[in-house]
């Protein structure tokens, strides 16, 4: 049976203690989620007793002559600032484009093809810019009664392109062999076709243009097939920032300006969401957030942890764990903030790892041999206990809460949300528990 409750949540189950709060210790948003006289840094996202010094973007000119020490030539681009935004530096001649042919950051002759030429074509014959034996690429060609004008398929004026099908068919559709059908034209959004091609909408298989220059089809970030060179970002994996591709040195850009919005940064050669706990993903790469070098001391009956985080997508996991007194006390877990629906995964490990959990708010699952109590609302609540011999093993005394935030519903990227994690015994449990 699910529990609600009230929960009387704070630093306050601290009060009565004049207690000096170490620089970093809380995560924040905004100035306004740090306690009083601290400032939020952008830099980290955690809180600091003095402000933060003013960024000063740096200007094209640095930026080029830091990449040129590097090896890495530039030309043109959006090029990071340092005070993470982006800078627009250079341009091309008539005729070039910036990052032709996956050159990322030089300007040259980007070929046309069916997918790039006026808004993607749908058939017919379209010249080549960049020389070579080809003269012209080959786009496909109409379905049914349609007519190819200005590589666009059409249904001439005056005719019934539905015509054999009994009038049955609609304004966007063709009659094929007695069927109605739409047609979809794929070349027209895909430089290249997948093995066996693809579904043309009426029964039958296009085939758009064959890579060349030793190039490979692939499916690109924006799900669409392209060909890539071995020697680029985009076919190595890497999504922004510095790279060595094919044992060069080389700028893959940055997140905003390869389409990401603006709530990603880079790590490690890939956009995440802007928080210092993307890594935390599995239960092995778990953000401790009490314990050794965490920080925040939970060696006590009663303590209060919270951190700013994002959930960057609705297959997202962030995995939390806190070292901790064992104790009595209910352990309180509660994520608040951004849109959508969360699922709250929460348990305790004994010291010497048997399982602590023993009452449960919601209802409970066993997850990797794990049980964890679970809920759907904002809040969950687990009692603990351990049995007298089960307080030793590698830590004596000291127990692991392990926390678990999820997408339930989430639309979209980068969903941000405070987590508050606390053991108290002010709460208020209607019914039994």
């Amino acid at each position: 049976m699910r529990l609600r409750f009230t929960l009387v949540f704070g630093i306050v189950l601290l009060g009565g203690c004049n207690l000096s709060i170490p620089n970093g210790l809380f995560g924040c948003g905004q100035a306004a989620d740090c306690p009083s006289g601290y400032f939020c840094w952008s830099s980290d996202s955690r809180c600091y007793d003095s402000k933060e010094p003013e960024c000063a973007p740096r200007t094209c000119e640095e930026i080029i002559a830091d990449f040129a020490s590097l090896g890495i030539p530039i030309e043109c681009g959006a090029l990071p600032d340092g005070c993470d935004g982006s800078i627009e530096c250079g341009g091309c001649p008539q005729g070039e484009a910036c990052g032709a042919n996956g050159q990322n950051f030089i300007c040259g002759c980007e070929e046309n093809s069916c997918s790039n030429f006026a808004g993607g074509a749908e058939c017919g014959v379209i010249p080549t810019r960049c020389g070579g034996d080809e003269q012209a690429v080959f786009c496909g060609t109409c379905l049914g009664s349609q007519v190819c004008v200005d590589n666009r398929c059409v249904c001439p004026a005056g005719e019934d392109c539905g015509e054999g099908c009994g009038n049955r068919c609609d304004p966007d559709q063709v009659c094929v062999e007695g069927e109605c059908c739409a047609p979809t034209y794929p070349c027209a959004e895909n430089e290249c076709s997948p093995p066996g091609g693809f579904p043309d909408g009426c029964g039958g298989i296009t085939q758009c243009p064959e890579c060349k220059d030793g190039e490979d089809c692939v499916l690109s970030n924006e799900l669409v097939f392209e060909c890539l060179g071995d020697c680029t970002c985009e076919a190595q994996g890497v999504e922004c920032g510095n790279a060595t591709i094919c044992g060069s040195p080389t700028l893959c850009g940055t997140c905003q300006a390869n389409g990401f919005d603006d709530g990603f940064r880079c790590l490690g050669g890939r956009c995440v969401c802007a928080d210092q706990f993307e890594a935390n993903d599995d239960v092995k790469d778990a953000t401790l957030l009490c314990g050794p070098g965490a920080g925040s001391n939970c060696m006590q009956d009663f303590w209060g942890v919270e951190v700013q985080a994002t959930l960057h997508d609705s297959q997202d996991l962030d995995f939390y764990e806190l070292r901790v007194l064992d104790a009595p006390t209910p352990i309180i877990a509660q994520a608040l903030g951004g849109p959508g629906d969360r699922l709250l995964f929460l348990t305790y490990l004994c010291p010497d790892g048997r399982m602590g959990l023993d009452e449960c708010s919601g209802w409970e699952e066993v997850i990797d041999g794990t049980k964890y109590c679970i809920s759907d609302d904002e809040v969950v609540v687990i009692e603990r206990r351990c049995e007298p011999d089960s307080t030793g093993g590698p830590e004596p005394g000291v127990g692991t809460v392990r926390v678990i935030v999820s997408a339930n519903q989430l639309d979209g990227t980068c969903f941000p949300y405070e987590l508050q994690i606390l053991a108290s015994y002010q709460i208020e449990l209607p019914g039994d528990f």
